[in-house]
């Protein structure tokens, strides 16, 4: 709802309230819901803003910054209007959110070059996320270049740390948090991708609370914490300025892509809100809410090494287990037998594929499995048919040699041409295998952004623009299909993409130890509805440690579960347990997949962590605890559970696991559960633990409401 007394306008979501004065274009407040409806003159004047400007007193960071057709670079953005829109305004060329809501729209103008900075907040009426975008019109009759325009801004006043979450290639959202003291710190991308190293998901974390950030873009993007002398906390969020410059010709305009932006009382409920926007507002289609599939995939069980009998014994393998999808990876296409070569060559290799993709696909399917493909549509390998034909494909600084990563290049997705060829080869793998489930990969960053005729200031939005334009295409072209994306892992793991694909690969790093750390992370911006968790074989190929297969398991169910291994090399106990493991997924999947998802214990700084997933009524849950090590003589591992009806009492039982010989079992009410520190004097049995090698000792717990 959004409420307007003369220029002061509260935003209200079901637990909290923004109240901004827009012909001063400040905030007067942010946080939980405001219930009395007035009295805000007290707080006019307040040095919060909405949006700052270079020019002027205020020499903080900005969100605005215009280069004017005489190269200036002063503005002086003042109040010109506002309306509330009924529905929400799409941004063309870009993803954003939908829903059901409102929409303030302000509007403040620049007199000597009459442009125009248009901010739009959007509240729907089931969510406590405030979605805002900002758009710059050129209203004069000269060139003017955009050098930075943020999607939000919100100015605080207080000391907050600034709580990122970083990392690498396997070691992806690693939560990391800072307190600033005076001064600015960056949290950015500068590789033409949301990137492994940094998430564009932030908290700014207070005593009154803390407030989250998202950008719903998969490209370069930056957000700062500044904090001043003063006491004023500023972050702004957006797009990257880094080799930014945009040109408006008279008439034209560039929209941010849109933020969102939420308040609310702990990181927990934070998440919470966030995990609901993004299941409601986000992914969208239909998978949104449909439960997704457990899957096998081959790549780690033979990398390039395949043909047609060793993949059908990987699916009637799975298949006898419970798999319901099975998923060919890399390798499958061209002369492509490492990754040197073939990428982009999209046509049937009929000899590892035995007579060609339908054929392959067609058996698979006999099995009474579904099938997926993988591909790559944005690289291109030197060595391969599509680069001897149309070398101007790729990415490449004219006179300079290209970089070169994972032997490959670039497509110039800026490129309509290239556009449009990525969308009809791509369609027709789909067509082609009849794939209900399409794996997009994208192994590398870019680098020797150039494009002809494209001035390099805008080439990296311009390639974002043409991804989205790519995928947007093939996604309502197959609207039935399942897609996940891929980055290397989890390395453009972002809201953009999320609007078009329904789950991605969380990470390449399959180890148990380091994904409990790594969905942990995950799951501070996103719900595990989006991150796919596979269970891999041992030693590990990424750590080379090892855990018992129910421990992986477990650490899987984290997320979207499938298995990434050789499935006809399981020994029939494996093969026993495996199919125990489905059969007991599939009945709980509702629950793992869409039930309230918390973090238990701390999975960056203590021995004890794990995550537990609650009905939405209350009368269901499922938690896995897991200790990292085992202390000699130390003290009994302990943990407290959350997201109970703390009236309720719960019978606790244990999965059955081949690893222990017990399956614990007991009553107790929620409350307790909750508040008293349950000891795990049975933790440390796993009878498989001398086997391992970095083991974590993990067991799974499973709640029923008792019937009063």
């Amino acid at each position: 709802m959004i409420r307007r007394k003369g220029p002061v306008f509260c935003l209200e979501t079901p637990n909290t309230t923004l109240v901004i004065k827009a012909d001063t274009a400040e905030y007067l407040y942010y946080g939980k819901k405001l219930v009395s409806g007035g009295g805000f003159e007290p707080f006019f004047g307040s040095p919060r803003k909405i949006f700052s400007q270079y020019g002027g007193d205020d020499y903080t960071e900005y969100s605005v910054l215009l280069e004017n057709a005489d190269g200036g670079m002063s503005t002086a953005f003042a109040f010109s209007k506002c309306k509330i829109l009924t529905e929400k305004p799409e941004i063309a060329g870009l993803p954003s959110s939908y829903g059901t809501g409102k929409t303030l729209e302000l509007k403040y103008v620049d007199l000597p070059t009459k442009a125009a900075l248009y901010l739009y907040y959007t509240v729907f009426d089931d969510s406590d996320v405030i979605a805002v975008s900002s758009k710059l019109v050129n209203g004069s009759k000269k060139e003017m270049h955009v050098r930075r325009l943020a999607s939000v801004q919100l100015d605080l006043m207080g000391d907050y740390s600034f709580v990122t979450f970083e990392g690498t290639w396997a070691r992806e959202r690693q939560k990391i948090s800072r307190e600033i003291g005076k001064g600015v710190f960056y949290n950015d991308s500068k590789k033409g991708g949301s990137s492994h190293d940094r998430n564009p998901f932030v908290i700014a974390e207070g005593e009154d609370g803390v407030y989250g950030f998202n950008l719903i873009y998969s490209g370069n993007h930056k957000e700062l914490l500044e904090q001043t002398q003063s006491g004023r906390a500023r972050i702004v969020c957006g797009i990257n300025d880094f080799m930014f410059r945009w040109a408006l010709a008279p008439g034209e305009e560039f929209a941010s892509p849109e933020a969102v932006m939420c308040y609310a009382p702990s990181e927990d409920a934070l998440s919470l809100a966030m995990h609901a926007f993004i299941s409601e507002h986000i992914v969208r289609g239909k998978w949104k809410k449909r439960e997704r599939p457990v899957l096998v995939n081959n790549w780690e069980g033979t990398y390039f090494d395949f043909n047609e009998e060793k993949i059908l014994n990987i699916a009637r393998a799975a298949k006898e287990t419970g798999v319901e999808l099975f998923v060919l990876d890399d390798g499958w296409f061209g002369n492509r037998c490492d990754d040197r070569r073939a990428l982009g060559d999209w046509f049937d290799n009929e000899e590892k594929t035995g007579g060609g993709l339908k054929h392959l696909a067609d058996k698979i399917r006999e099995m009474g499995l579904d099938f997926g493909i993988w591909v790559e549509p944005e690289m291109i390998n030197e060595d391969s048919e599509l680069y001897r034909s149309h070398p101007n494909f790729a990415m490449k600084v004219p006179g300079r040699e290209p970089t070169r990563m994972r032997n490959q290049l670039c497509l110039n997705l800026a490129d309509e041409k290239v556009q449009n060829y990525v969308v009809r080869v791509i369609s027709d793998v789909i067509a082609r295998s009849g794939a209900s489930y399409v794996k997009w990969d994208y192994n590398r960053m870019l680098t020797d952004p150039f494009g002809k005729n494209i001035p390099q200031g805008e080439y990296f939005h311009r390639y974002m623009l043409g991804y989205y334009r790519i995928v947007s295409r093939i996604t309502k072209k197959f609207p039935s299909v399942l897609f996940e994306g891929c980055s290397g892992g989890g390395g453009r793991f972002d809201l953009g993409n999320f609007c078009y694909f329904q789950q991605y690969w969380t990470s390449d790093d399959t180890d148990a130890r380091e994904r409990l750390k790594i969905q942990a992370g995950s799951s501070y911006g996103y719900p595990q509805t989006v991150m796919g968790a596979h269970v891999s074989a041992c030693p590990n190929h990424q750590t080379g440690d090892s855990n018992p297969l129910e421990t992986r398991f477990n650490i899987a169910c984290g997320g979207l579960l499938g298995y990434e291994l050789d499935m006809s090399k399981l020994t029939e106990d494996e093969m026993k347990t495996v199919a125990a493991q489905i059969a007991f997924y599939k009945e709980n999947r509702k629950l793992l997949q869409f039930g309230d998802h918390y973090r238990l214990g701390d999975a960056f700084g203590g021995n004890m962590a794990g995550f537990m997933t609650v009905s939405k009524d209350k009368n269901t849950a499922i938690a896995v605890v897991s200790a990292s090590e085992y202390i000699i003589c130390g003290p009994v591992p302990s943990i407290s559970f959350k997201g109970l009806n703390p009236s309720a009492v719960y019978e606790v039982t244990t999965r059955e696991q081949v690893n222990y010989k017990n399956v614990l079992s007991f009553t107790a009410g929620g409350d307790l559960l909750m508040n008293a520190k349950l000891p795990l004097h049975d933790l440390y049995s796993d009878t498989q633990s001398w086997e391992n090698s970095r083991r974590l000792y993990t067991r799974m717990f499973i709640f029923k409401k008792v019937k009063s």
